[in-house]
Formats: C-alpha cells, sequence, structure tokens
C-alpha cells in the first residue's frame, strides 16, 4: 500500500469516494498509524438503500488487529444527502466513547454521498485531528 496520509476530512473523503455505493449503505473504516498514515481500508459492514446493521465490536477488533493508532468512519447515504441522521449521531457517540476507552482516537466520522459529504469533526462532535506522539501510558 502507498503511504497515503489521511490527516482531514476531505483526505478522507477522497480516499473513499471512488468506493461509493449508489444503491446500498455501507459503513468503511480507515486506520491509521501515529502519523496518520493509512495501514487498512475496509468496508466492515453493507446494508439496505437506507438501513446499515453495525456492531462496534468488529470495528474495535479490526483497529486492534492492524494495530491502529487512530480510526475514521464513512458510511454513505444513498438518498445522496449527506446530513446525519439521529441513528447516525447516536452511532457516533458511542462510538467515540468506546474510542476513548480503547485508547484509539476517532478522528471523524464522514456522512458521504458521491459528490458531498458531512464530517462530524469539522462540525464540533468531537476534537479535530492531530497526530499522535510516542508517550509512556502509566
Amino acid at each position: 500500500m502507498n503511504m497515503i496520509e489521511i490527516s482531514s476530512s476531505y483526505q478522507a473523503f477522497k480516499c473513499l469516494n471512488a468506493q461509493i455505493n449508489p444503491y446500498a449503505e455501507e459503513l468503511w473504516l480507515l486506520a491509521l498509524n501515529s502519523q496518520m498514515v493509512l495501514i487498512k481500508k475496509e468496508m466492515l459492514f453493507r446494508g439496505t438503500a437506507d438501513h446499515c446493521l453495525i456492531h462496534p465490536r468488529d470495528i474495535f477488533r479490526t483497529l486492534v488487529l492492524c494495530n491502529a493508532s487512530s480510526f475514521v468512519l464513512a458510511h454513505n447515504h444513498p438518498s445522496n444527502q449527506a446530513l446525519p441522521s439521529e441513528q447516525d449521531l447516536i452511532l457516533t457517540r458511542k462510538i467515540h466513547q468506546l474510542a476513548t476507552l480503547f485508547q484509539i482516537p476517532l478522528n471523524d466520522h464522514l456522512i458521504m454521498t458521491p459528490h458531498q459529504y458531512y464530517s462530524m469533526a469539522d462540525h464540533g462532535h468531537f476534537k479535530k485531528w492531530r497526530k499522535t506522539s510516542a508517550r509512556w501510558l502509566y
């Protein structure tokens, strides 16, 4: 895999834009190392035209197995409306809380259409992106 830095919502959108499924919702994961370089890009869940069942266990299993330092979630809306639903906001809060517990920061959750995206981080739902430095944890 090429050394692709993903340190902004726009870079994440560009990385995933070609994967947009126009017919079914999908949840994608971008796992990043401590320098925000992509180490894994994977579609974890596929649903229907307006719904996708997601379980946090599968997200964090993938992150732990690839030794991710942080991550980005993204899912598409086949309706071509990039605004988050109430379910999107609830899911993002839940994953963000778990990410804090696992100490693998959620950098962003994007809602995507073929031509636009909504970034939870850019809209203030959680802290902005940042590279992590090596440090000792006690």
